[in-house]
């Protein structure tokens, strides 16, 4: 559900080039490009190993799809492209990050976007009021990620948009969407415009 809202928000038929900053495997990029043969897609990832599963994924869409191994680990790190892209896709990835690094990909994105370009996150956040099935499942992701964060991949439920208004970002659009299938986590999604005169 959260990446059927994202692709809604996306607008991917009025875009030519995509940044995705924890692109992992593919898996987003492999259902986009399949159906926007105008975009080309550059990924991020840190993962030695998410990376070459991406290229293997992309190997059929030739020069539309590059990824670069961000092997420091730091936000701050990953190459800016060297002409704007129309958006910037984070899935899933700031939920495992520091609030400080979560910042720092904020600023690589609005360095990345064109002014008129969309940012697209999609993580899991809290849903104590949302079922009793979401409520307790956030009860025990929250505690297991205090007692042993390997277990839950290290991710944390979030509220990303107070984030992006320290920024400046314009925030267009913001959803919640129930979980289909277990872990029963609810997700919210977002697309925000840069800052205003960056």
């Amino acid at each position: 559900p959260a990446v059927t809202a994202l692709l809604a928000m996306a607008a991917f038929t009025e875009a030519n080039s995509v940044m995705d900053y924890g692109c992992g495997q593919g898996k987003l990029a492999e259902v986009v490009l399949a159906a926007q043969p105008q975009l080309t897609w550059r990924g991020v990832d840190q993962s030695p190993l998410m990376v070459r599963r991406f290229e293997e994924r992309m190997a059929t869409f030739g020069d539309r799809a590059c990824v670069e191994l961000l092997a420091s680990g730091e936000p701050s790190d990953a190459t800016v492209p060297p002409t704007r892209v129309d958006r910037f896709v984070s899935t899933y990835c700031l939920d495992l990050l520091s609030e400080s690094d979560m910042f720092s990909v904020l600023d690589l994105a609005q360095r990345s976007l064109r002014p008129d370009g969309l940012l697209l996150l999609a993580g899991i956040t809290w849903g104590w009021r949302d079922s009793l099935r979401t409520a307790f499942m956030t009860l025990v992701w929250e505690l297991l990620f205090r007692v042993t964060k390997k277990t839950v991949g290290g991710c944390r439920p979030q509220h990303l948009a107070p984030y992006l208004r320290a920024r400046g970002w314009t925030i267009i659009e913001e959803r919640r969407t129930l979980p289909a299938g277990f872990p029963w986590m609810v997700s919210e999604v977002i697309s925000a415009r840069p800052p205003p005169g960056w």
